[in-house]
């Protein structure tokens, strides 16, 4: 790329310019097709990995229309405690190009995809919640916790722990560790306001591992 020269990669389908790119990791772009499933994709090697569909998460349905044709997304409500469905409220339809910023507010890998051993946290609506999966995994996993787990504003990942940290509309970071067999959630860092911002960022200073600033707004 240092000498200006212009690359042009031809990818397999489904057919890149119809992808929404949500950013990179590890020299991989994380885009989102048209029927919003996630799809890592490495320019210089080509190299593509899949990761479960929408659907597989469980208060998720597929739409058809009536000549069979992928047309939505159903979301049932659900309650943000218990997890328990409402099967008697009318379910969320999400038109296909919807779902996409449905489903992936954000989107952050712990390594490099190809090594085999990468998990994918995504902030999703509604209510900014988090699920993940692994590569290689069939379904995505809802994270749960003590108190609540639900509007974030930002993830990110810290390679010299291990460990994922995401911080909410007022000012509190959370450490989410998903290197068990169930993910754990611990606050760190406390409240600074009292009110919801919806535009906060965490990031980690290079002179300071493992220290976070939460109180950025744009």
């Amino acid at each position: 790329m240092s000498t200006n020269k212009l690359y042009h990669v031809t990818l397999s389908e489904p057919a890149f310019r119809t992808r929404h790119v949500m950013g990179s990791s590890y020299d991989w772009l994380i885009t989102v097709d048209e029927r919003s499933n996630l799809i890592l994709v490495n320019p210089a090697t080509r190299a593509q990995i899949a990761m479960p569909p929408p659907e597989t998460m469980n208060n998720v349905i597929k739409d058809y229309t009536e000549e069979g044709v992928l047309d939505g997304y159903d979301v049932l409500y659900m309650d943000l405690f218990s997890r328990d469905f409402n099967i008697e409220m009318e379910p969320y339809h999400l038109t296909l190009e919807e779902a996409r910023f449905f489903f992936y507010v954000r989107v952050v890998l712990s390594c490099d995809p190809s090594q085999g051993n990468c998990t994918v946290l995504r902030v999703q609506l509604p209510n900014n919640q988090l699920s993940y999966t692994r590569v290689g995994d069939s379904k995505w996993t809802w994270i749960g916790g003590k108190g609540n787990c639900w509007e974030y504003q930002d993830i990110l990942h810290n390679k010299n722990d291990g460990l994922f940290y995401g911080v909410r509309g007022r000012g509190e970071v959370d450490s989410i560790n998903l290197n068990g067999p169930s993910a754990e959630v611990k606050v760190i860092l406390k409240p600074i306001i009292s009110y919801q911002a919806h535009s906060r960022y965490i990031v980690q200073a290079p002179w300071s591992m493992g220290r976070f600033f939460p109180d950025m707004e744009t």
